[in-house]
């Protein structure tokens, strides 16, 4: 009896057949890393028919709960399938490794195992062994380790620098464990007001969602989830933006800790994880950068039509200051329109003229990355201009595309090359208040007033469906 409970609804999921819903079905474009659309919701379905290649065993892109955006489950099991099937796929193409990107021969091979429906699976001992395999992945209790790679030596924290106070490992083992929330806490001798606010970042230096404050509990909590791959050890930072005047907390030494990590496994390790301690320094005068519009920016609102290419959404010039020369790491564009995804392309980043690509971020498809390596130097009195642009493609009339700047610490990666702290960016000019565009926005509207999210509103741009005349025949 115990056997029939276990295996009977397994059986009745390998019938189940959901294959049958896709297929017949033709992929016709290249997909990889950030793809939306049905035809990703298509993969992972197909993808999850087969117990070697299953995208997630439970949550998004699991068998039911498909979705249309291809990232790092999808392009895992994109890399199962393309080795198992590494006849047809790889060893044309001279590759011995899955490469995750499902390009002409992965579809291929898709579009030819998926021309018609197959019928379900007989009830024999080899679906009897596939039900037990996936009974076993779908019973196992994975966990998320917690660990100490080191903390940051011990040092000073300027006045308005970005200040590395802790790091940590997440080690996941046998599935992929998503985080929902990480919790610091600030202790130590120090008072929680020399803080402007805290950004956690992952190991390619790419923020994870907003930035933090503490609250009366002396406590910040980071709530973008974010995944760790299965057998993978990954590895995140704790950056402080410090106050621009710490007059009161002069010689002050406090530290952070994490307290809480809140995941879909069990967290095991040692809690609070603590950082180093930092001493508060307000005579230290570290480098900054100043932002004004772009002479590429469309300073205001533009009508563009579908298929057009190049098209300049927003731009801001970023000028050092004159303390030390200053470094240009990233950037995160945030398209905050209408848009999908799927409306626009080959979005890149232009700075002084050199053209760098830009990939969707794992946090949100909201955001497109651009990394620059090596950094972009920008000497001390210099400035650089820098604009986001790109193509329409043939969907999307009546919508709208706007690239804003979220954040003045977080979004625009900048680092001074004397002291080595991280620097935030101040409006110099073009500020308004909240609702304006193609401005720096502040709480009144003046280069005085506090900046308020987001930090840079870009353009808008309207996407038109055009007009078509006829040509008569005579």
């Amino acid at each position: 009896m115990f056997i029939v409970l276990i295996f009977a609804p397994l059986l009745a999921f390998a019938q189940a057949n959901p294959i049958a819903d896709i297929c017949p079905f033709e992929w016709t474009r290249n997909l990889k890393f950030g793809s939306v659309g049905s035809d990703v919701t298509n993969l992972q379905k197909f993808l999850n028919n087969d117990a070697d290649t299953i995208v997630a065993l439970s949550g998004a892109g699991s068998s039911g709960n498909e979705t249309q955006v291809y990232g790092p489950a999808t392009r895992r099991a994109v890399i199962k399938f393309q080795e198992k099937y590494a006849s047809d796929i790889l060893a044309p193409n001279g590759l011995t490794k899955g490469t995750g990107i499902t390009g002409v021969s992965t579809r291929a091979k898709l579009n030819g195992l998926c021309v018609e429906a197959p019928a379900p699976a007989p009830s024999d001992q080899g679906s009897l062994e596939n039900a037990a395999v996936v009974a076993s992945a779908l019973t196992q209790v994975d966990k998320l380790t917690i660990e100490d790679p080191g903390q940051p030596a011990s040092s000073i924290a300027p006045a308005s620098a970005g200040v590395l106070f802790l790091t940590f490992n997440l080690i996941a083992e046998k599935s992929d464990v998503t985080v929902r929330e990480v919790t610091i806490e600030r202790i130590g001798l120090g008072a929680d007001a020399a803080f402007l606010s805290f950004g956690l970042y992952d190991e390619q230096g790419l923020q994870i969602g907003n930035v933090v404050s503490l609250n009366s509990s002396h406590r910040a909590t980071f709530r973008t989830p974010f995944k760790i791959p299965a057998g993978e050890t990954k590895y995140f930072e704790v950056y402080a933006n410090m106050q621009a005047d710490l007059t009161d907390y002069d010689a002050q030494m406090p530290a952070i800790q994490i307290v809480n990590i809140a995941a879909n496994s069990p967290v095991e390790g040692d809690l609070p994880l603590r950082g180093s301690s930092q001493t508060i320094n307000n005579s230290l005068v570290v480098g900054g950068a100043t932002a004004t519009l772009s002479q590429y920016d469309p300073f205001g609102a533009t009508t563009h039509y579908i298929t057009d290419k190049d098209i300049r959404f927003s731009g801001i010039r970023i000028s050092a200051n004159s303390q030390e020369d200053i470094t240009l790491w990233n950037i995160i564009w945030t398209q905050a329109g209408s848009a999908g995804n799927t409306d626009v392309a080959n979005i890149t980043t232009v700075v002084n003229g050199v053209s760098y690509p830009t990939v969707i971020s794992p946090y949100s498809e909201k955001e497109y990355v651009s990394f620059f390596d090596p950094g972009i130097v920008i000497a001390k009195g210099d400035a650089v201009d820098v604009y986001v642009k790109g193509d329409f493609t043939t969907t999307g009339a009546g919508r709208t595309v706007e690239f804003d700047i979220r954040d003045i610490n977080d979004e625009v990666s900048l680092s001074g090359n004397q002291y080595g702290f991280g620097l935030g960016l101040s409006p110099a000019a073009n500020t308004d208040v909240a609702g304006a565009h193609s401005a720096f926005l502040t709480s009144d509207g003046t280069t005085d007033g506090d900046t308020v999210m987001p930090f840079f509103s870009g353009s808008i741009t309207t996407i038109s469906a055009g007009v078509f005349g006829t040509i008569e025949k005579r």
